[in-house]
């Protein structure tokens, strides 16, 4: 589940950055305006031009040009699929970033809550679960959290580095959130129990919160009717600090069948889309949405699934592949670069 806070503050993208744009030119007294914009390249020219420049082979610069389109014209959905299907062709031709003072820097704050003592109303019933993680299941969050950032690295190409720190709270979390009798480590209940984060100091609040599988040998539990297992929401002023929130609640953060760290790039995906376009301005959908995954043949809502990518059940064990095409094919190098929740001009 991915909650959004906050309704939509964009029509098109850049189209605060074209105003303040006019506006500029219009006090300077830029007397050919009119003439230069009848002079410049036409989407369609422009899209022409991609084309020379792949045939000669000068693949940076047509990957530039493509995403130049892509980030800074209004597009229909015919023109931004060609341009994905570009993207995916030109990212493999154009060499990953190396340098990492080049890359754009998202910056996560992971923390493990050890314990659960958590109890709920159901009906007349008071009902009660207790829930200690061991070292074994922190260790495998730790290598989920490393699992994660190597993925974001090698799809973005070197352009988006997950800067991530790790803490285990030795502390008992006693409340989550109430949605309609189903409950989740929202962030009222947890952020009280972590140390103190500095508003603008970190783009992501991550939270582990164990709500099920092994207990205490003297407890019996009652299952937590869970609202979710993994949930994002945007930055939520002045509760989650400037940064977005996601909370497991389960476990390891894990499945048998993904590698360590597929959960949490999934989750962290939301988190990127709500940055790219309540924070810098790209319009809705543009940058892909983690949960629009659909299987080859599947009959899906075409406004909720992903446009390109299918799923081959037989050759795909997980998701995996959808992210790195979400990353590869519907951000660009520079949206990578600049995406942020926290604004990065003011230094903390």
């Amino acid at each position: 589940m991915t909650a959004r806070l906050f309704p939509p503050n964009r029509s098109f993208q850049n189209f605060g950055r074209s105003l303040l744009f006019a506006a500029v030119a219009f006090v300077v007294g830029v007397s050919s305006s009119f003439a230069d914009d009848a002079a410049s390249p036409t989407q369609a020219e422009q899209l022409v031009e991609v084309e020379r420049l792949e045939k000669a082979e000068l693949w940076n610069d047509a990957l530039q040009l493509a995403e130049t389109i892509y980030e800074t014209t209004p597009t229909d959905d015919a023109t931004r699929r060609l341009l994905r299907d570009k993207f995916d062709v030109l990212r493999q031709k154009v060499a990953p970033n190396r340098d990492p003072a080049k890359a754009g820097v998202w910056k996560v704050r992971a923390f493990v809550v050890r314990s659960l003592d958590f109890a709920w109303q159901d009906g007349d019933a008071t009902r009660r679960a207790q829930y200690v993680y061991d070292d074994e299941e922190i260790e495998r969050i730790r290598r989920g959290m490393a699992g994660f950032a190597a993925f974001v690295e090698k799809f973005s190409d070197g352009w988006l580095r997950i800067e991530w720190t790790f803490e285990v709270v030795e502390k008992t979390a006693t409340e989550m959130a109430n949605v309609d009798g189903r409950y989740w480590a929202g962030p009222v209940g947890i952020l009280p129990l972590l140390p103190e984060i500095p508003v603008n100091s970190t783009d992501t609040i991550m939270a582990f919160v164990k709500t099920g599988g092994t207990a205490p040998a003297d407890v019996k539990n009652d299952a937590i009717p869970l609202l979710l297992f993994g949930g994002a929401i945007g930055e939520w002023a002045p509760v989650t600090r400037g940064a977005t929130y996601i909370s497991f609640n389960w476990g390891t953060g894990a499945a048998s069948h993904e590698p360590d760290g597929e959960p949490m790039l999934h989750e962290w995906l939301h988190s990127l889309q709500w940055a790219l376009e309540d924070r810098q301005g790209y319009p809705r959908n543009l940058g892909g949405n983690p949960d629009g995954g659909r299987f080859i043949g599947e009959e899906r809502d075409p406004e909720a699934a992903d446009p390109c990518y299918r799923r081959d059940p037989e050759k795909e064990k997980s998701w995996i592949r959808l992210y790195e095409h979400i990353l590869r094919c519907h951000n660009t190098r520079n949206m990578l670069r600049e995406a942020a929740s926290r604004d990065k001009k003011v230094k903390i």
